[in-house]
Formats: C-alpha cells, sequence, structure tokens
C-alpha cells in the first residue's frame, strides 16, 4: 500500500530533462533548504530506502517499506542523480512605505477649522466665556429654541467647523472675532 498519495514536496518542481530524446526523465528540483534539513545522511537514506524496495520486490505478504516522503520522491524520480537543487532564495526585502501623494490626501474645505484649534484660540483671546454663554451649553433643552438647540447639538457632534458657515459666523461675530482671522 503506498502511504504518500496525499504528500507532497513543499517546493518541489518537477523541470524537463536534459537528453535530446522525448522520453527523458524530468529531474525533481528540491529547494535547498529542504536538502539542508536532512544533514548528511539524505543520501544515505534514499540508498537504504532503495534497497528495502528492491528487497521487497520478491517479498510475499510483507508490508512496502515507508519512507519520508521527500526521500520516496527522490527515489521516484530515479534517485540522487535525478535530483537538482534549487539555490536558496534570498530572504525578501522589507517593502518601504510608498510616500503618500499630495493629492490623495484631502484638502479641507476653505474655512473649514478644528473644533479644537477654534476653542485654543478663542481661549487665547479671553473669548471662549462668551462663546459658550452664546451658545447656552448649561441651558435645559427645554428652554431653547429650536435654532438655539440644533446649534448647541451641531457644536457638541462636530469634529470640525465651517467658519463660513451662517451659525458659526453668526455666533463669533456677536463675540467681536473675525472669522478670517482664525483663518492660517
Amino acid at each position: 500500500m503506498d502511504n504518500t498519495s496525499g504528500d507532497t514536496i513543499q517546493g518541489a518542481t518537477m523541470l524537463p530533462g536534459e537528453g535530446a530524446d522525448t522520453l527523458s526523465v524530468p529531474k525533481l528540483r528540491i529547494p535547498a533548504e529542504a536538502i539542508e534539513a536532512f544533514g548528511n545522511d539524505l543520501t544515505d537514506r534514499v540508498a537504504a530506502y532503495t534497497a528495502a524496495l528492491e528487497a521487497h520486490r520478491f517479498s510475499i505478504g510483507e508490508p512496502r517499506p515507508v519512507e519520508h516522503p521527500l526521500v520516496e520522491a527522490i527515489v521516484a524520480a530515479g534517485g540522487m542523480d535525478a535530483v537538482e537543487i534549487a539555490a536558496a532564495l534570498p530572504p525578501p526585502e522589507p517593502e518601504t512605505p510608498a510616500a503618500p501623494s499630495p493629492l490623495a490626501l484631502p484638502t479641507p474645505p476653505t474655512g473649514e477649522i478644528t473644533k479644537l484649534r477654534l476653542v485654543e484660540a478663542l481661549g487665547a483671546a479671553g473669548k471662549l466665556r462668551e462663546a459658550m454663554a452664546l451658545l447656552k451649553l448649561e441651558a435645559p433643552a427645554t428652554d431653547l429654541t429650536d435654532a438655539e438647540l440644533l446649534l448647541r447639538e451641531r457644536w457638541f457632534a462636530a469634529q470640525s467647523l465651517n467658519l463660513h458657515a451662517s451659525e458659526v459666523a453668526t455666533l463669533l461675530e456677536a463675540i467681536g472675532v473675525d472669522p478670517a482671522s482664525l483663518i492660517a
């Protein structure tokens, strides 16, 4: 019974023979790493397995000898003379990330500012308390008009603001801050 039907040798390939006739036996190409894993005894194991298979030909009722799939593949290909050792591949070069294209980054719309930057600018100008008072952040929702509630909720939800939006421009003008002064 052949025990190697599902076994494969990783990286092994069959190459066309070098003879001129069409019946030449292809060479078995084995990566150097697979050969090196066996050390010096691979040739001895191939010879011993070949001898064991020859002796088995004349046996009756004896199980077929079994060996490592690589050894069996080498014997099936015709022995060590039918093996071509593939050079070890150099380690892959680490990939360097490509520089991001300046066109790939979205450009913020004119007048766009992060809420953090706006808060920092208002704080530096001494206008943060006035802005927070106009947003009525502490007032109950029932005491606010729909427009005031919408403005407050937009403030909480936003990560960035457009200084040209009417609500933002109106708020900044009410506390005496020119929106153009915040765009750098």
